[in-house]
């Protein structure tokens, strides 16, 4: 007998039974990828809200930030069915000083760079969404059209708390 016959061999850091087959490996690892996304984001956007000029945009960030903590939640739900979970929690690498509030330009330059964030993310969801329907994964694929329809709000929303803008954040598609 050869060494390892008759062995299940694990997927590194994926947790998944290769007697299984490829058919959710790059599907895991997309919605593995997007779980990693999500919670970085959230932690943008809170830190955004910390520094928020006012109360109504404080709010409205935190709301936000909550948005994508639901979109990481589901993600890692569906993770879990797949037999991929739990995941390591992304490195906290950003520290915050108390420096006083941050300069106009470079809150509105925070808030254009998580608008652009989340524009790839809804693309990437549609994509993703796609990939779950080819592979038969209709739960996957309602997860992703979920966030992604939601991504696609937070780059209004973000938007709207920056300076207007001469071009707009997010641009509607046609679909087909």
């Amino acid at each position: 007998m050869k060494p390892g016959a008759g062995v299940t061999t694990l997927a590194v850091g994926l947790g998944e039974d290769r007697a299984m087959g490829d058919r959710h490996s790059r599907l895991g690892a997309l919605l593995a990828a997007a779980w990693e996304a999500e919670v970085v984001s959230g932690r943008e956007l809170a830190a955004l809200a910390r520094d928020a000029p006012d109360l109504t945009a404080k709010a409205r960030l935190l709301v936000l930030s909550a948005y994508c903590r639901a979109h990481a939640s589901r993600l890692l739900a569906r993770l879990s069915s797949l037999g991929r979970g739990p995941l390591p929690v992304p490195a906290d690498d950003e520290d915050f000083d108390d420096e006083g509030p941050p300069d106009e330009a470079a809150v509105d330059e925070r808030l254009a760079r998580l608008a652009s964030h989340a524009r790839v993310a809804a693309a990437r969801y549609e994509a993703i969404a796609d990939l779950a329907r080819r592979r038969q994964d209709l739960s996957s694929a309602w997860i992703c059209e979920l966030n992604r329809s939601e991504e696609r709000d937070l780059v209004g929303e973000l938007g709207r708390l920056g300076r207007p803008r001469s071009e707009p954040l997010f641009e509607a598609q046609p679909k087909g």
